[in-house]
């Protein structure tokens, strides 16, 4: 007798979020960034690896349905809510030029190189654009940590680093939303139709993150006068309700979260939401990373297929230079320093979590093949690993003396903040 979908649903959501939870701590404890012990535990226990090899009635025990791939889109919506919930639009205002340039052309760069590699290798357009989206955002959080370990927190290209990556961030999710919007419907793809899909992408996402920083922060600071719990229902219809207006809109929900996230950070009460956004994204969040995880064919990796080892290396390849190029170049602008501009490019090449939603997202939907997803996957873990061995070995080459450096007048309008999302 066969498992009721709800049961079968059940027992898969309970063996990946518990499954990827420990690997994840495993990996956290081993200074490994925990989001990549989640996927892997996904990638173990999903249907092209161990989890085929448990099969009850001669079906696979973990089985990717309906209602699991729900409960992944929730992780995902809550994981860009977090993220929103870092960040307030004073700390966006703050950057300063350094920051904005560097962190645009850290977007610009990777996303031309993307996609000009992927048509010259002859894929498809909606991959080209799916690869080149994959490449833009840095994952800031193993960085972060590293920064901390050295004790340079608080240099001039550290905190340039954190300025850029708020901009990226944010520059990335912009575009994913496009990306999704090509993926969901049947535009035809022409260089003015990206050029439009961008521009009102952008317009309406702008549109609705100004509404929601007018609107949802007085909507969470009365509820705040109200008794337990009041403040954290709040919280999440602003994100559920940002996320079905952006849909509604045609932009992707999880642009929405985190628009949404944007604007309750300005609110009184963002600690308490914070603290309990953090406690249900323990749930949804491992089953989001062990869903993309679970997605991966990992006979992908082994291959008589050349061309896929060739696309795989050319892609990490791609993944660094675009951003020392990005990056690196106009941190040395900036700094008059070419050894702090390489530093700063070291920094912004780990990828991670948007690069994991857009692969996430691009394969759920079917627009991209196994693969391409294995070689993004692997880019994402190669850069993640490479970037803070290559940030200690810069700051090794360091004189003693340079331990100490403050940050310089330069960056005095830089975040505060180092955005570490808790995934």
């Amino acid at each position: 007798m066969a498992l009721d979908p709800v049961l079968r649903a059940i027992v898969t959501i309970c063996i990946l979020v518990f499954s990827a939870k420990v690997l994840g701590e495993i990996f956290s404890w081993r200074k490994i960034p925990s989001v990549l012990g989640e996927l892997l535990a996904g990638i173990l226990l999903g249907p092209y690896a161990l989890g085929s090899l448990i099969a009850i009635n001669g079906s696979p025990l973990i089985q990717i349905n309906d209602i699991v791939r729900a409960f992944g889109e929730i992780g995902g919506i809550l994981i860009l809510f977090v993220a929103g919930l870092e960040m307030t639009f004073r700390d966006f205002r703050k950057v300063g030029a350094a920051g904005f340039v560097i962190g645009t052309v850290g977007v610009i760069v990777p996303f031309i190189m993307g996609y000009g590699l992927s048509l010259a290798l002859g894929l498809g357009t909606i991959t080209a654009l799916v690869v080149g989206a994959a490449l833009v955002a840095t994952s800031i959080s193993i960085t972060a940590l590293v920064l901390q370990e050295l004790n340079r927190s608080r240099t001039i290209e550290s905190r340039m680093m954190i300025s850029a990556a708020v901009v990226d961030d944010v520059l990335g999710l912009a575009i994913l939303g496009v990306i999704v919007s090509f993926i969901s419907t049947s535009t035809p793809i022409t260089a003015l139709s990206v050029i439009v899909v961008i521009s009102t992408s952008l317009a309406l996402w702008l549109a609705m993150t100004v509404f929601a920083a007018i609107v949802l922060p007085r909507i969470i600071n009365l509820t705040s006068k109200g008794k337990e719990g009041t403040v954290e229902a709040a919280a999440t219809a602003s994100c559920f309700g940002a996320s079905a207006l952006a849909a509604v809109l045609g932009l992707s929900p999880i642009v929405g979260a985190f628009a949404a996230g944007m604007a309750v950070a300005s609110s009184k009460t963002i600690e308490k939401i914070r603290d309990y956004t953090k406690k249900i994204s323990v749930i949804f969040s491992p089953v989001f990373f062990g869903l993309a995880g679970a997605q991966f064919d990992v006979r992908s990796f082994i291959t008589s297929d050349l061309f896929f080892y060739a696309f795989f290396a050319a892609l990490v390849v791609v993944a660094i230079i675009s951003k020392m190029i990005g990056c690196g170049l106009p941190a040395a602008f900036f700094l008059k320093d070419r050894s702090k501009g390489v530093k700063v490019g070291y920094g912004m090449i780990s990828r991670g979590e948007v690069g994991l939603i857009v692969a996430g997202v691009a394969i759920s939907a079917g627009a991209i093949t196994q693969s391409t997803y294995a070689a993004i996957l692997g880019m994402i873990m190669i850069t993640t690993v490479l970037a803070p061995i290559l940030l200690r070995r810069a700051y090794d080459k360091d004189p003693p003396e340079e331990a100490s450096t403050s940050t310089g007048p330069e960056d005095k309008d830089a975040p505060d903040y180092i955005p570490t999302y808790p995934l």
